[in-house]
């Protein structure tokens, strides 16, 4: 990472630690949710269009789950990080729509961070069966993989072009030229008498 970055990156970490049980899946989630539009709209044709199936309220890209989706069906993100991401956004959900009693250590979401697959540090004494633990060490080993991706991504940026010729699909009468030998025709005939 870039040192400004890193310590950008050191100072959200610091701030996801110190959050509530209820702050942490929100904050952790929103930061990747970004690094997913950031993503697509690396990825996407630059305009008008781009931004609002990203941005507006009914936008259908417009969610977290949507975005990821978007971009595991796009190959912008693999196997892993798709699987991590989902169970992040099922953490997520489960915080952001209960309206109280919710915590880590609620067996549904206690179930949903011991699926995290992220790689845990060893040693040092590391709570590595703590669910908390495992959220927020999930949350930032996506977050690490994903800061660059929209840069990555922009390297291959989508690009309007045309798949047909407008001459290819044009009206002609057969009374005033022949049909192209090398395009396909469909013939409409006209009835005469009808």
């Amino acid at each position: 990472m870039r040192l400004a970055d890193t310590e950008d990156f050191s100072k959200f970490i610091a701030e996801l630690q110190r959050e509530t049980d209820r702050g942490l899946p929100l904050v952790g989630a929103a930061l990747i949710d970004d690094r997913l539009e950031e993503t697509l709209r690396s990825f996407f044709c630059e305009g008008r269009t781009s931004s609002k199936l990203l941005e507006e309220a009914n936008g259908p890209l417009g969610t977290f789950s949507s975005r990821a989706q978007t971009c595991y069906a796009l190959g912008l993100i693999d196997d892993y990080e798709y699987a991590e991401i989902e169970l992040i956004r099922k953490v997520r959900n489960e915080f952001a729509h209960a309206k109280h009693g919710t915590s880590f250590q609620t067996e549904r979401v206690k179930g949903l961070c011991s699926s995290l697959c992220s790689d845990l540090p060893e040693g040092s004494g590391h709570p590595t069966s703590d669910p908390r633990f495992r959220f927020v060490n999930a949350v930032v080993c996506v977050a690490l993989r994903l800061y660059y991706r929209p840069e990555w991504v922009a390297l291959e940026r989508r690009q309007s072009k045309t798949w047909i010729s407008q001459d290819a699909v044009r009206w002609r009468s057969i009374d005033d030229e022949k049909p192209p030998s090398d395009v396909p025709v469909v013939v409409v005939v006209k009835r005469h008498g009808n």
